[in-house]
C-alpha cells in the first residue's frame, strides 16, 4: 500500500465501508414497513456507519504510518467485519448488540449448547471468518494498484462522498431530536437498532428555551400494522366480574424491603396484618424508570426503549380503560421524565393526571397529592370502578420530611463528595425518617378508606419502585448495582375477602400485571401479555431478572449475574449474596443453562 500512499488507504477504507453497509443490511429485517420509518432508518444507518468509520480511520492511519503490510491490515479489518456479522446474528437472537455477556457465553464451555448451537454453527463461523479474511486480502490488493481506474474514480468523488455522509449525519441527528420532541413515532421507534447508535436528544434545551411542552398527551401512537412489537401476543379475553374491584397502587420511591417494620412504617405494618405480605419480592429495575415499567407492563425492562419509541401504553392500562375504569394518577414529580406520560400512562387523559403539585418541598408535594386523592374519593359517585396510582417522592434522594417526623436520630444531610461508610448512618436515619413520613400519608388514605367502607371493594397494593443501599454491600444509592438492598422491595397486597398471609417464595414486580388482570376477569394465561406469574399461585422460577439502562441482572438464590446490554458495558460479573464478586468461569456456568430462557423472554414480544 506504500506505493499509492493515502489514496490507496482511502480506497481500502472505502471498500470496507461498502462491505460494512452490506453486512449491516441484516438490521433492516427489524425495521417496519412504514415509508417514514424506512426513510429515517436508511439515513440513520448511513450516518451511524459513517461515524463508526470516522473512528476506525484512526487505527487505520496508525497502521499506515507504522508501515504495516497486507497481513496486519487484512487481519484487523477481517476481525472488524466478522464482529459486525456476529452482531447482526446476536441482534437477531437477543435483540441487543454484542457485548461481553455474549463473549462469555461463546467462550464458556457449554455456552453455545445452551443456545441450541452446536458443531454446525462453529463450522459456519470459521467459514465466514476465512471468507472475510480472503476478501480483505483482495481489498488490499485492489487498493495497492496505483493508477487503476477504481482508484482514479474514487479520488475524484472523495469530497462528494464525504460531504454526503456529513449531510446524512446532520439529518439523522436533527430528525431524531425533532421526532423525540414531537412524538414522531416512526422516527423514535428504533433507538437501539444499529450498534453504538447515539440519538440526539434536546428535551431540556427545548423545554427551557424553545417553549416545547414536554408533558403533553401523545396524539400519534404507532399503527400496530407498522409496529415491531408483538405485544400482547394474543388479545385479551376478559369476562369482567359482576362487581369489579377498584385498584389502588401506592408507590414509595426507594422503599427497600427491610423498611416494612413496626417502628419505621407502623401504619403499613398494621395494615399488612389484613393483607398478603410478600417477603422475598424484587423490583424489575434498580431505578425508577425500570421499576415502574415492570409494575405496569409486567415484562422485561429491555422493552422500555421500544415502548417509549412507539408510545405504546401497557396492555393492563388499555384493559382498564376498555372496562370503563376511571383513572386518578397522582405523582409528586412530573411524569414527563422519566417519560411515563409516553409509556405507562400514554392512554390516560391529561385531566386524570396530577403531577405538578404547587406545595413547597417534596414532603409538601406528597401531602398535596394525598389530599388530592382523598378529594377524589369523596367526590366519587361509585358508578364506575377506578384505577388509582400514587407515586410518593420525598424518600428519593434528598429524603425529606416535616420536622415532627424526625424519629430516628441523629439524622442529617452529608456532603456526597465526603460520604462514606462511617458517616452514612446519619444519612440513613434521614432516609428512615422520610419513609416514616410517607407511611403516615399512606395511613391517612387507608384509615379514610376503612372508615368510609371503601376497602370492601378495592384492591390495595403498596410497594417501592426500587431500594436504596447505604454501603451495606460496599456502595451507596440506587442505579448502581443489584444487591438486595437496591432491588428487593416490600409488597403488601390487600384483597377484599382474602385471608391475610405471608408469602416467602421469590416474586417479582413482573407478577403484578398478571395478578391484577386476572382479578379484572382476564382469562388469558399470563404468557400472552407478560413475563410474570400470578402472585397468589404457587410458582417456582429458576431466576428473576432486574434491569437498568445498559445492564441486566439474573438473580438466582441471592447471587446475581450482571450482564452488560451494550458493547461498552464492560465484562460479565457474578456476585454472591453479600454482593462480592466471584471470579472464574465456574460461577458463570451455574447461570449459563438459563441464558436461553432469558434471551427468549427478552425478545418474545418482538415480531
Amino acid at each position: 500500500m506504500k506505493k499509492s500512499g493515502f489514496q490507496a488507504l482511502k480506497v481500502f477504507l472505502g471498500c470496507n465501508f461498502a462491505l460494512s453497509l452490506a453486512i449491516g443490511l441484516g438490521y433492516f429485517l427489524f425495521v417496519g414497513s412504514h415509508p417514514a420509518e424506512l426513510a429515517f432508518s436508511i439515513i440513520a444507518y448511513l450516518s451511524n456507519t459513517a461515524m463508526i468509520y470516522a473512528v476506525l480511520s484512526l487505527p487505520a492511519l496508525a497502521l499506515f504510518f507504522a508501515g504495516a503490510g497486507r497481513a496486519p491490515f487484512a487481519a484487523v479489518f477481517a476481525f472488524l467485519q466478522l464482529s459486525l456479522v456476529v452482531d447482526v446474528a446476536v441482534y437477531k437472537i437477543f435483540r441487543f448488540h454484542i457485548n461481553s455477556m455474549v463473549v462469555n457465553l461463546i467462550l464458556t464451555p457449554g455456552g453455545l449448547q445452551s443456545l441450541d448451537q452446536g458443531l454446525g454453527m462453529k463450522i459456519l463461523f470459521f467459514a465466514v471468518a476465512l471468507g472475510l479474511l480472503a476478501l480483505e486480502l483482495w481489498f488490499y490488493s485492489l487498493a495497492a494498484r496505483s493508477g487503476g481506474w477504481f482508484a482514479a474514480a474514487f479520488k475524484k468523488r472523495t469530497a462528494l462522498i464525504l460531504g454526503l455522509l456529513l449531510l446524512f449525519i446532520i439529518a439523522d441527528k436533527a430528525l431524531f431530536a425533532w421526532g423525540a420532541l414531537y412524538d414522531a413515532v416512526y422516527i423514535t421507534g428504533n433507538p437501539r437498532l444499529f450498534p453504538l447508535y447515539q440519538p440526539l436528544k434536546i428535551r431540556t434545551f427545548a423545554g427551557k428555551y424553545l417553549g416545547v411542552r414536554l408533558d403533553r398527551e401523545v396524539s400519534v401512537p404507532i399503527s400496530k400494522k407498522y409496529s415491531k412489537l408483538d405485544y400482547p401476543k394474543i388479545e385479551l379475553d376478559i369476562m369482567p366480574p359482576a362487581r369489579p374491584l377498584n385498584v389502588l397502587v401506592i408507590i414509595t420511591d426507594s422503599f427497600r424491603y427491610d423498611m416494612l417494620d413496626r417502628e419505621i412504617t407502623p401504619e403499613l405494618w398494621a395494615f399488612s396484618k389484613k393483607a398478603a405480605v410478600f417477603t422475598n419480592h424484587y423490583s424489575g429495575g434498580n431505578c425508577t424508570r425500570f421499576g415502574i415499567f415492570s409494575i405496569l407492563y409486567g415484562i422485561y425492562g429491555n422493552y422500555w426503549f421500544s415502548m417509549a419509541g412507539e408510545r405504546r401504553p401497557p396492555v393492563m392500562m388499555d384493559a382498564f380503560a376498555a372496562l370503563g375504569y376511571e383513572f386518578s394518577i397522582l405523582a409528586s414529580a412530573k411524569l414527563s421524565f422519566p417519560e411515563f406520560n409516553k409509556t405507562c400512562f400514554a392512554n390516560v387523559p391529561r385531566e386524570d393526571i396530577y403531577d405538578e403539585p404547587k406545595s413547597a418541598g417534596k414532603d409538601g408535594k406528597d401531602r398535596e397529592i394525598t389530599d388530592k386523592f382523598l378529594e377524589f374519593l369523596k367526590a366519587r359517585t361509585g358508578k364506575k370502578p377506578y384505577f388509582a396510582f400514587i407515586f410518593y417522592d420525598a424518600s428519593h434522594g434528598s429524603y425529606d420530611y416535616p420536622p415532627e417526623f424526625e424519629k430516628f436520630k441523629p439524622a442529617g444531610g452529608v456532603n456526597y463528595l465526603a460520604l462514606n461508610k462511617d458517616n452514612a448512618p446519619l444519612l440513613f436515619n434521614k432516609y428512615r425518617n422520610s419513609i416514616h413520613y410517607e407511611d403516615s400519608l399512606i395511613g391517612d388514605i387507608l384509615r379514610f378508606m376503612e372508615k368510609n367502607g371503601d376497602l370492601k371493594d378495592t384492591a390495595v397494593l403498596v410497594t417501592g419502585d426500587h431500594g436504596e443501599p447505604f454501603f451495606e454491600k460496599g456502595y451507596f444509592g440506587h442505579n448502581q448495582g443489584y444487591s438486595e438492598e437496591e432491588v428487593k422491595v416490600p409488597l403488601v397486597f390487600y384483597l377484599p375477602g382474602r385471608a391475610p398471609r405471608v408469602i416467602t417464595g421469590v416474586t417479582s414486580h413482573l407478577d403484578i400485571v398478571p395478578t391484577l388482570l386476572k382479578l379484572a376477569g382476564t382469562r388469558n394465561p399470563p404468557a400472552d401479555y407478560s413475563s410474570g406469574l400470578d402472585l397468589f399461585e404457587k410458582n417456582s422460577r429458576p431466576f428473576i431478572c432486574v434491569f437498568s439502562w445498559d445492564t441486566s441482572a439474573m438473580i438466582k438464590d441471592g447471587s446475581a449475574l450482571v450482564m452488560p446490554l451494550e458493547a461498552y458495558g464492560g465484562g460479565v460479573k457474578i456476585y454472591d449474596k453479600d454482593y462480592k464478586a466471584i471470579p472464574g468461569k465456574k460461577a458463570f456456568e451455574t447461570f449459563s443453562p438459563h441464558i436461553l430462557n432469558y434471551q427468549r423472554e427478552a425478545k418474545r414480544f418482538y415480531k
